[in-house]
């Protein structure tokens, strides 16, 4: 009785409970009546209904089986149930001239019990939640059987609505990707290896309940029976976590990285063809690098603007007004709807523009105070139409061979924008017409 949190008590009718137990210390102790029949007895105050099994037994000598006190404290700032309980015979009070004398019972306190109780629901409710709050949930899965218990956790992750899922050949085939089918079984097969280390770890997609995918992780422990290379695998246990978040990062990382390569593979032949035309054209070393290095910061400029809007394209009108932006306005009118253009338009645009507004500045109507450049565009039938037209320049005549402008815008537009230019050397000034597919 010492390693239990038990004790007897001796009640007699004129008494309360013995001071040798561990139940009397610390407990107010009502007396009984002193009466000299027991069955007319009555205890004082709440005592009578608190006690009524106790004196049932007095009177019947019956087996007291369940009598549950309420001691307080001496401070009375705390009450703890004391089911009485175990009694191995029936109360057979000693009786002394038909007047019972005393009975014995015993008890033991469950406080630790019921602490313990409460301490494990606290820890399942943080557990629980903690689960819920990583989006993660527990299963197990027997060999045996070839079934698979999820918690509702899991339930919500693997889009199932009850705990029981068989593992056979449909219920594999109608929850897994098929794609990954191989690879969870053949990770499987390695965990539940009696000469492995039991751990089982991988990704795979689920199917939900409205069709789509979800990435899920997966990893676990085996149970085995027995010991050494004999052991044989009974069920694995382990917990799943949601990777959709992270699957989407990693798409977009790929999509970017992608897109990084076509744009820098692009941006080098776009700088290769105009070193080569440059050069080609140049009659010395400081024209042609006085030529390229006004290219390469027309490029920088709709980089720029490109960078701004993180590569997703820019406003044409944007494009043409930094194009431009070196010219006072009342020398360029811009008309136009705003349209997005991609990333390769905005490039393509503001190139073929820097090279028609370099040559109205040199030879055009750029080159003269009263001259005028208008630049208007809009879309029919999914083709960009933008035109070009100088007026109050010196007069135009046709040139006698293509120069580098003109080269590098034709190559420029059929090559990137799968469209043309057009030009045309009017008397009052020259027009440009390109057409690029959107």
């Amino acid at each position: 009785m010492g390693e239990t949190p038990c004790g007897f008590e001796s009640r007699r009718p004129h008494q309360g409970i013995g001071k040798g137990s561990p139940l009397g210390k610390g407990v107010q102790k009502p007396p009984l009546a002193r009466n000299p029949r027991f069955e007319t007895a009555r205890l004082p105050g709440s005592a009578e209904n608190r006690y009524p099994s106790l004196k049932s037994a007095f009177i019947r000598e019956i087996q007291l089986t369940a009598l549950q006190m309420q001691p307080r404290s001496p401070s009375g700032l705390r009450t703890v149930p004391h089911p009485q309980t175990a009694l191995r015979s029936p109360l057979q009070p000693p009786v002394s001239n038909g007047i019972v004398v005393q009975a014995l019972t015993s008890g033991h306190d469950p406080t630790d019990e019921r602490d313990l109780r409460q301490e494990l629901e606290r820890q399942k409710r943080t557990f629980d939640l903690a689960m819920t709050a990583s989006q993660m949930g527990t299963w197990r899965y027997t060999l045996a059987d070839n079934i698979c218990v999820y918690d509702e956790n899991a339930q919500r992750l693997y889009g199932l609505t009850e705990a029981r899922f068989s593992h056979d050949e449909t219920g594999v085939k109608s929850k897994f990707h098929p794609d990954d089918l191989e690879l969870m079984w053949s990770r499987v097969a390695e965990a539940i290896d009696p000469r492995s280390d039991g751990r089982y770890d991988v990704e795979y997609r689920v199917r939900q309940l409205d069709g789509s995918w979800r990435w899920l992780s997966a990893w676990g422990l085996v149970e085995f029976e027995g010991e050494g290379p004999d052991r044989k695998p009974v069920a694995i246990a382990g917990a799943s976590r949601d990777l959709s978040e992270r699957k989407r990062a990693e798409e977009l990382q790929r999509m970017l990285v992608e897109e990084l390569n076509h744009r820098v593979k692009n941006t080098l032949a776009t700088v290769q063809a105009i070193i080569t035309l440059t050069l080609r054209a140049a009659s010395d070393l400081p024209s042609a690098r006085e030529a390229l290095n006004r290219r390469i910061r027309s490029m920088a400029q709709a980089h720029d603007l490109l960078t701004s809007r993180a590569w997703t394209g820019a406003n044409l009108v944007d494009v043409v007004l930094r194009s431009l932006d070196a010219f006072t306005p009342a020398q360029v009118k811009m008309s136009g709807i705003a349209i997005e253009v991609s990333s390769k338009h905005a490039l393509a645009l503001s190139l073929a523009l820097h090279e028609l507004a370099t040559n109205a500045s040199k030879y055009g109507a750029l080159s003269r105070p009263e001259g005028r450049v208008t630049v208007q565009w809009d879309v029919q039938e999914g083709l960009l139409h933008l035109d070009w037209e100088e007026n109050g320049g010196p007069p135009v005549a046709p040139p006698t061979r293509k120069g580098l402008g003109t080269r590098l815008l034709e190559e420029l537009v059929a090559r990137d924008l799968d469209g043309e230019t057009r030009l045309t050397y009017d008397a009052a000034g020259v027009r440009c017409n390109i057409i690029a597919k959107l």
